[in-house]
């Protein structure tokens, strides 16, 4: 019945069914269905309540389930929803909007329903509201959050953080916030006020200026889907960011809701284009808000004074209209309200529309400036810039078009061309003899694709460069700290090419990203170089990079080098490498080519002299081994420490590593110091004694000392001069956890030795070819052998010919199954005497997992079973009489009977009917017999393959009239999957019929009879039980089944029983009974399903 008929019945029969009509009624019933045929969808009321919606509704407009689920689950949804038509159950967690705006969170269990063909023809499930569980789970995390917060807020610190000296108050950001001149939400009157002021003083100044009017993307919806409260938290933290692109002087007000306008002070067109960038590349990483990760972004518009309006009414006006025009773009962009009025042949719009052609017609060239080593004066990279030869324009800047490329996402061609090109290059200048490191700079957007390595690998198969001949740059705003930024380096840096942080200083680069990141150089921005002759605080930044870079152990190159003075000053603070005017312009590659030996004299010419450059150099080398040394001293795991004689007292030098802090000292308390200083007197006079021998020139003296619970091994070795000991070097080394184990090794030793020692099981431990690896000295007491002539050797000599085989086979299994194994084996004693041993052998698994090795645990059993043996002649004896007296017992009846008739007929009474009472009662005294003989001599068994399902079927037939007579019902119950197995089928029919007579002859009159046979594998055997719901049988009798009856009060003699036990008994296998009192018996034989072979 599909969708329609059921909502057809609903309505054609309401309250003829008001059970099922009141539970889909129930509001608590969230359930669904989907006819994907007709294209219906059927909610319960309670779906229709959470959704804010009726059933109608949703019966009218199928598509409005979907369309309520929150924009940012969508997808998400609709996959869902297509793995279930393809037969997929899925359970997914999703947002809705309320017909109110209010948000909540849904669990969906969706099944897929299959016609009989197996298409999927509708989809069913059910709805949970898991709202308040997630609004727990979300507070829960935003707790955590600002813990790991406030544990990494040090780490995180920006780079500008460490270097200016102006940081705001850190105790009261408030005050801060309210004072500070780049304030965010002041009031409209203050914006106008500040506006007016700008203007005023760029007249006066002739200055230009710039307003940037942005719009939040997306507000509306951020706003209505998670509250009000969330979205006032957002636009704070958006300012916040905002303002930290800013400079000093620059200003940022809320305009109206999500607006914002910022005031950029002595400001032209590219000024305003960079400082846009800066701000659409702060809000690009999501911001996390009451535990959600909100993703937004801005448009912006630009004004410039004076071109676009000299009022504060006209710039406003004219930016927000821009910033309409940057929405209509495709939102996060920034547009500007006027063209470029400095030239009157410049047209956005134009310029886009001719720069996709420029590729194709061969416009785009490149340019080279080449990085020289500040050290040798030699080139030791270039930087590729891209020129654009326009046919009109003639050369067209790149502060020009490269905002139209990215904008238009021509960016992306570009940059390839841009990368293919300069591989490409350097590689004919290799094959020229010139060999050198070509850059190239990526795009943000470049940056941010998925396959940019892909892309780079690709490019650098196709020009056979070698990639640790390219290198790729990155602005540091680019390279934001996270895991992104950190995947996609790493993925880069796998190629083996280079990477550079370039414009550094700029941007928000942390520490932790340096230290984190695969990063090879920092590239100083121009401005700081370029400033530095003339500001005191730009050359101390400069100063601070070159140092922290060469911390780092990263390169340094200073990028716009225009004076003598300039490279000078990097030289004496030893940056790798320079680029700028200086050395050269960008050139094209002939042009290079022609200038490399004039560019590399430059250095020699204007720099420091080479003498004075290599001391320097030198000077620096020496200062950062000694550093890297005194690193490795402090950080590394033991400790070293060196003494010298002065005035006849050993003082110390030098002292410092991990060690020394566990022992609780620092370097302070050692240094300077004699032994008394900081150790206890006896200990100090014990350690004098070897700092003596050390100093008297004595090689390779040790010691070992415990101080404060921490063992450590010393090792001194003098230092010599001019055959002269000057000083003693000693290394040290944690050896706690040795002595720990050694001394918890010795105890354990000591404890298995007096174990081995006294035990009487024979352990023993064989290599996989059989071969003894050890033996325990029980050996000696046991067998009388010495354990050494076990080691190295097989014991197969010493097994019974007999047993040698089952030993191998046993052996073998152990390996193959990795499973342990028993067996019996008789082994020789040293005197010639067979001793009977009962071993169990288990593997012993390596770290591969396989077996290596099998130990074996040998125990005596030899007097045990004699003991045994002698207990069993007893019994048999015992046997012997109790048979006799159950035969006596049972043929006496009978006998007596005969004898009877015989003194009839004596009488003269013969009649024919007592012929045949006589002929029953020596039948039964020939069926009594029978059972003795088959006790006395067993039949031998014939093994063959016997299908099981069909022996149980055959027992039925034969013993189903016998059940009948007596009002018994039988049953059979088998396991589909029932192996053959190597049985004597009459044998084992013979045991079944028997088991089956006897719960026949156990029934209670009073009830019906019932008898259940079952057949099914377990672990290897075959089990089969017969089941009965007779009298029972007594926990007594229980004990001695087997046993022949001798008791008058029983029935029988008990033989079937006993030959029961035989035949099983033969086949390896087993036969039990559970039985309770007046209630049942339950016969169960167990049988091996492998190779049947009898037992001997």
């Amino acid at each position: 019945m599909n969708l329609k008929s059921i909502a057809t019945l609903f309505d054609e029969n309401k309250g003829s069914n008001e059970i099922v009509q009141n539970l889909l009624d129930t509001p608590e019933l969230m359930i669904w269905y989907r006819d994907l045929r007709n294209d219906i969808v059927w909610v319960s009321k309670g779906i229709a309540a959470i959704y804010g919606h009726t059933q109608e509704e949703f019966k009218e407009f199928p598509n409005l389930w979907f369309e309520l689920v929150h924009s940012e689950d969508q997808l998400m949804f609709v996959n869902s929803m297509n793995q279930n038509e393809l037969g997929v159950v899925t359970t997914l967690e999703y947002r809705i909007v309320q017909s109110n705006g209010e948000t909540k969170w849904l669990q969906n269990h969706a099944h897929p329903i299959l016609d009989n063909a197996g298409e999927v023809v509708g989809i069913t499930g059910s709805v949970y509201d898991i709202t308040e569980h997630k609004n727990e789970t979300f507070r829960l995390q935003k707790q955590l959050k600002k813990f790991e917060e406030g544990l990494s807020a040090y780490e995180e610190a920006p780079f500008d953080s460490l270097v200016s000296e102006t940081n705001p108050p850190k105790d009261d950001t408030e005050n801060w916030e309210l004072n500070d001149k780049i304030t965010p939400f002041l009031i409209d009157n203050q914006l106008k006020a500040s506006l007016s002021s700008e203007l005023m003083t760029a007249r006066e100044k002739k200055q230009k200026m710039a307003v940037l009017f942005m719009d939040l993307d997306r507000f509306k919806v951020i706003n209505n889907t998670l509250g009000y409260d969330t979205g006032d938290q957002l636009l704070k933290e958006v300012a916040q960011r905002v303002k930290s692109s800013l400079e000093d002087m620059d200003s940022i007000f809320r305009e109206y809701g999500d607006e914002f306008i910022v005031i950029l002070t002595d400001a032209d067109r590219q000024v305003a284009s960079t400082v846009c960038k800066r701000i659409l590349e702060a809000l690009a990483s999501p911001f996390m808000i009451k535990s959600y990760d909100i993703f937004t972004s801005v448009s912006i518009g630009i004004s410039l004074f004076p071109e676009d309006g000299d009022t504060v009414e006209s710039l406003i006006k004219h930016a927000d209209f821009a910033m309409y025009q940057a929405k209509k773009a495709g939102k996060n962009h920034f547009k500007f309200y006027s063209l470029n009025e400095e030239d009157p042949n410049f047209n956005p719009l134009k310029l886009g529309m001719d720069l996709h052609q420029a590729i194709r017609k061969d416009e785009l060239i490149l340019h080279y400036q080449p990085k020289v080593s500040l050290h040798s004066g030699k080139i030791v990279g270039v930087e590729a810039l891209i020129r654009w030869e326009h046919p009109e324009l003639g050369l067209v800047s790149p502060g020009t078009f490269i905002t139209i490329a990215e904008e238009t996402g021509l960016i992306i061609p570009i940059g390839e061309w841009v990368l293919y090109t300069a591989c490409q290059q350097n590689k004919r200048w290799q094959q020229k003899g010139f060999t050198t490191t070509v850059s190239v700079n990526l795009s943000p957007r470049q940056f941010t694709q998925s396959n940019l390595d892909e892309t780079v690998a690709r490019i650098l198969l196709e020009t056979k460069l070698e990639p640790q001949y390219l290198e790729l740059e990155i602005s540091e705003n680019m390279a934001g700290d996270n895991e992104r930024t950190f995947t996609a380096l790493e993925n880069l840096k796998s190629l083996g090419v280079r990477i550079s942080i370039d414009d550094f200083g700029t941007g928000y680069s942390s520490l932790n990203f340096l230290q984190k990141f695969p990063v090879d150089t920092l590239k100083i921005d121009r401005s700081f170089v370029e400033r530095m002759q003339t500001n005191e605080e730009d050359k101390t930044i400069v100063k601070t990079i070159i140092s922290m870079a060469h911390n780092l152990n990263l390169n340094v190159v200073a990028e716009g080098i225009q004076t003598k003075e300039q490279l000078i000053f990097l030289q004496q603070h030893l940056c790798d490498e320079g680029q700028g005017f200086f050395f050269s312009k960008p050139i094209q590659a002939n042009e290079l080519e022609e200038a490399l030996l004039e560019i590399q004299d430059v250095v020699r010419d204007f720099g420091l002299s080479q003498d004075v450059n290599e001391r320097m150099r030198a000077e620096e080398l020496l200062r950062l081994a000694r550093k890297e040394l005194d690193e490795t001293v402090r950080l590394q795991q033991g400790m070293i420490y060196k003494y010298k004689k002065v005035n006849d007292q050993f003082i110390h030098t030098l002292c410092d590593g991990e060690l020394l802090y566990r022992i609780g000292l620092v370097p302070s308390q050692v240094v300077g110091k004699q032994l008394s200083e900081f150790l206890p007197e006896e200990t100090a006079k014990e350690k004098l004694v070897y700092y003596e021998r050390a100093w008297n020139g004595e090689e390779h003296v040790t010691y070992e000392e415990e101080l404060n619970g921490i063992l450590y091994f010393a090792a001194l070795s003098p230092i010599k001069r001019g055959g002269k000991v000057v000083e003693v070097i000693a290394s040290c080394i944690d050896i706690t956890e040795r002595k720990q184990t050694e001394k918890a090794l010795a105890e354990s030793e000591n404890k298995y030795r007096l174990i081995a020692e006294n035990m009487s099981d024979l352990v023993i431990l064989f290599d996989k070819q059989g071969q003894g690896v050890y033996a325990s000295p029980s050996h000696k007491t046991v067998l009388g052998y010495a354990p050494e002539y076990f080691e190295g050797s097989s014991t197969l000599n010493l097994v019974h010919p007999e047993d040698t085989s089952i030993v191998t086979r046993q052996f073998a299994d152990v390996i193959k199954k990795a499973s342990t194994a028993k067996v019996e084996v008789r082994l020789l004693h040293a005197n010639g005497e067979w001793r009977l041993f009962e071993c169990t052998a288990t593997p012993v698994i390596g770290e591969n997992g396989k077996v290596e090795h099998i130990m074996a645990v040998g125990k005596d059993i030899t007097e045990k079973r004699r003991a045994e043996e002698l207990l069993s002649n007893s019994e048999k004896l015992s046997l012997v009489g109790e048979l006799a007296a159950g035969v006596a017992h049972e043929i006496r009846n009978p006998i007596t009977a005969i004898k009877g008739f015989i003194q009839l007929f004596q009488q003269g009474m013969i009649k024919e009917e007592y012929f045949d009472i006589i002929l029953s009662e020596f039948n039964r005294i020939e069926g009594i017999i029978k059972e003795f003989l088959s006790i006395a001599k067993p039949q031998e068994i014939h093994l063959n393959q016997v299908n099981i399902p069909i022996l149980l079927q055959e027992v039925v037939t034969l013993i189903k009239s016998e059940a009948s007579l007596n009002g018994v019902e039988l049953f059979l119950d088998i396991n589909s999957e029932i192996p053959s197995i190597m049985c004597d089928a009459n044998q084992i029919k013979q045991v079944l019929i028997n088991l089956c007579k006897n719960s026949i002859e156990a029934m209670d009159p009073n009830r019906k009879g019932l008898i259940k046979i079952t057949v099914q594998t377990d672990k290897g055997q075959l089990l089969i039980n017969v089941v009965d719901n007779g009298i029972g049988i007594s926990q007594e009798r229980l004990k001695r089944l087997g046993e022949p009856f001798y008791s008058n009060k029983e029935k029988g003699t008990g033989l079937g029983l006993m030959l029961c036990f035989r035949i099983i008994r033969q086949h390896n296998g087993s036969l039990t009974f559970h039985s309770k009192e007046n209630e049942g018996t339950t016969s169960q034989i167990r049988l091996p399903v492998g190779d049947g072979s009898p037992a001997s």
